[in-house]
């Protein structure tokens, strides 16, 4: 399958990965006192069952919030010794969480050994055969930056050498505003280093409601001068999309577009686009009038509001628990 990325005249040049890299990095965390770590078991479950499946190295970081005890045996034990487990007493944002999972892979040079990070949420989990196909899709595309996909309730497996299938280049941003979520957003790990953290500001528990995994998407894409892969069939497991993300969200995934949007115009249809939306949930009555220019008014600041420059620092945030 051959990559023709995207043109974009503002996107930077394309960072390769050097030939030696190898190996996946996964960032999850889970709010231990949310009741979830029967979800984040079944996915370190099928983390290590695609390890077994497959000659896949892979490295996973964890961090538990509101867990002052530390992790429980049982999660450690299932993790498994390729796991860092880390643990905090309280609960910090979505962005946060995940860039001190990355601080963490970083200093211990996971980071610059990976070929591919991923970011799944505590209660995805990986189904037969996909993370061994997107290994594939990187190790063969030396100019892939972006691999991404739809999720879902009963996702579809991938038999051997079904990505050839599965997945198509991307031909324009919607592809990739319509399908990337959190769980379902694979970076190639030079592009990652090279985008550096999630915006603090955006995501749940922060200033402004979701939009972070819009943002970094569209900055690793620019990053990675628009080279990307999209499948439209749910690869990746979770529940199913719920009619209030929508609302919940809108601000964030605003404020994402339009900031990218100011630098590329290109995206200026999908700012218009999403606007249109926040009115027809307006009508819908998922959002009253006044969360409505709320969102407006949060979102667009994103038109003024530059891009992050964030560095992932060379300090330990956190102890882990667990190595």
């Amino acid at each position: 399958m051959a990559i023709r990325p995207t043109p974009d005249p503002a996107a930077p040049r394309c960072i390769p990965s050097p030939r030696d890299r190898q190996g996946i990095v996964l960032l999850t965390t889970c709010d231990l006192a949310g009741g979830r770590s029967a979800e984040l078991l079944r996915l370190l479950g099928s983390v290590q069952h695609a390890m077994q499946a497959a000659p896949l190295t892979i490295r996973h970081y964890i961090l538990l919030q509101r867990a002052p005890g530390g992790p429980p045996a049982e999660l450690l034990a299932a993790a498994g010794d390729t796991s860092c487990v880390m643990a905090i007493g309280d609960r910090v944002s979505l962005s946060r969480a995940r860039n001190l999972l990355l601080c963490r892979a970083r200093q211990e040079g996971a980071l610059s050994r990976a070929l591919w990070v991923a970011f799944p949420d505590d209660d995805a989990w990986y189904p037969q055969g996909v993370l061994a196909e997107v290994n594939g899709l990187f190790s063969a595309h030396g100019s892939l930056a972006l691999v991404t996909c739809r999720y879902g309730a009963d996702p579809v497996p991938l038999q051997r050498g079904a990505a050839t299938r599965a997945f198509r280049p991307l031909r324009g941003y919607g592809d990739l505003v319509r399908v990337v979520s959190s769980n379902t957003l694979m970076v190639r790990a030079s592009v990652v280093e090279a985008v550096g953290g999630f915006d603090e500001r955006l995501g749940v528990g922060a200033r402004i409601n979701g939009g972070e995994d819009l943002d970094y998407a569209l900055r690793a894409l620019a990053r990675g001068n628009g080279a990307a892969l999209v499948a439209a069939d749910p690869l990746i497991g979770h529940r199913d999309r719920m009619p209030w993300v929508r609302s919940r969200y809108f601000a964030g995934s605003l404020f994402a577009l339009a900031r990218a949007a100011r630098s590329r115009p290109r995206l200026t249809a999908q700012m218009l686009r999403k606007l249109a939306v926040g009115v027809s949930l307006l009508a819908l009555r998922e959002l009253s009038a006044r969360e409505l220019r709320e969102g407006i008014r949060a979102g667009l600041g994103g038109w003024f509001t530059p891009a992050p420059a964030i560095s992932l620092p060379d300090r330990e945030p956190v102890h882990p628990a667990r190595r």
